[in-house]
């Protein structure tokens, strides 16, 4: 009798811890780092950090992000629960536009309810787990004139000037 009764409130107790939470009204703090010149790099990139912070103090355990019609996973921070991470490259510097980038984010049950989606009118029907914007201010191809070019003129002006003064007195 002791074995069924250990059983059963072990059964119970399993229900009750994988029933779970879910996160509540979570609100989101966004911090991101992208590329800004163009010419040390053939690519644009960007690393954002989402920090999750949620009413229950529920995190989720996966985020998935939805950047331009493509859905990626989100790194989870090992040390820091709620701060997830997502990068985001482009082939060209174009691709990666300048300015506000929208990102839709999913946990895991809005996740698989988008996955479960046949047609591209549901998906747009799922409801995200929540929505941010990161700002890429784009890359710059710097100055006309490379600083190194300039030195390198000033020093030839400066070489001809004194070669010059040296002629003149040696003469």
């Amino acid at each position: 009798m002791l074995c069924l009764s250990s059983t059963i409130f072990t059964f119970l107790a399993l229900l009750a811890f994988a029933k779970g939470e879910n996160c509540e009204s979570p609100q989101f703090k966004i911090t991101s780092y992208s590329t800004k010149d163009a010419r040390l790099t053939a690519e644009s990139a960007a690393q954002v950090e989402i920090t999750v912070k949620c009413k229950n103090g529920k995190q989720p355990s996966t985020l998935y992000a939805d950047i331009n019609g493509q859905v990626v996973p989100c790194a989870q921070s090992a040390g820091s629960p709620g701060k997830y991470y997502l990068g985001v490259s482009a082939a060209t510097h174009k691709q990666l536009a300048k300015g506000r980038t929208s990102v839709k984010l999913y946990d895991d049950d809005t996740y698989s309810t988008l996955r479960k989606t046949r047609t591209d009118d549901a998906a747009k029907a799922v409801k995200p787990f929540g929505e941010v914007d990161f700002y890429h201010p784009g890359a710059s191809f710097g100055p006309w004139l490379p600083s190194e070019f300039i030195a390198v003129i000033g020093f030839g002006l400066v070489w001809w000037a004194a070669y010059r003064e040296r002629s003149k007195i040696l003469a």
